[in-house]
């Protein structure tokens, strides 16, 4: 049997680094821009904030969908032969964010819906300009007078993807490792 010397331990420090570098820019940019779009999305009882989802190349880490404050979403360390097998698949280290919420196509601003008051006061503070007669069915169209509501701003969900914050906010997050 060969006898291991110090080279061969290195370059196996090295390669599991360098993995878990790959792996952690990702994640930290997922982390981030879930924290961001719980901060930016409507929060009236908080089961939609709570519902937002990582997958990640060896699973799902969900969040809560409970009622109350936004609790953050963490994904599970990989290892860095984890990482390393995920780089070799097809599918490379994909990491996908979404919504799991009944309602998160209304609260995104996509999907026409019914607000129905569930008589509790919001989580998030509702601003003058965000009161209004609801037009079309659609969450953040609210013009004149009305006893609708709502705690972000129309299409902030648009605005983030499409704005630049989310490109900031992983940029941000890759150089963090650097």
């Amino acid at each position: 049997m060969a006898k291991r010397n110090g080279a061969w331990d290195l370059l196996k420090e090295v390669d599991r680094i360098a993995a878990t570098t790959i792996y952690n820019g990702p994640k930290r940019a997922a982390e981030r821009i879930v924290r961001e779009l719980q901060e930016r999305g409507p929060a009236w009882t908080g089961e939609f904030s709570n519902s937002w989802q990582i997958e990640t190349p060896t699973g799902v880490k969900r969040g809560t969908g409970a009622p109350g404050n936004p609790v953050p979403v963490i994904t599970p360390p990989l290892s860095g032969r984890q990482v390393t097998r995920s780089l070799l698949s097809k599918d490379k280290l994909v990491f996908t964010i979404s919504n799991f919420s009944r309602h998160a196509g209304v609260a995104t601003d996509v999907e026409p819906g019914v607000f129905i008051n569930p008589g509790t006061e919001p989580l998030k503070p509702v601003s003058p300009e965000d009161t209004g007669r609801r037009q079309k069915g659609i969450r953040g169209l609210l013009v004149g007078n009305g006893g609708n509501q709502r705690t972000a701003p129309f299409n902030w969900f648009g605005i983030y993807l499409k704005g630049g914050q989310i490109d900031k906010t992983i940029e941000i997050a890759m150089r963090s490792l650097s």
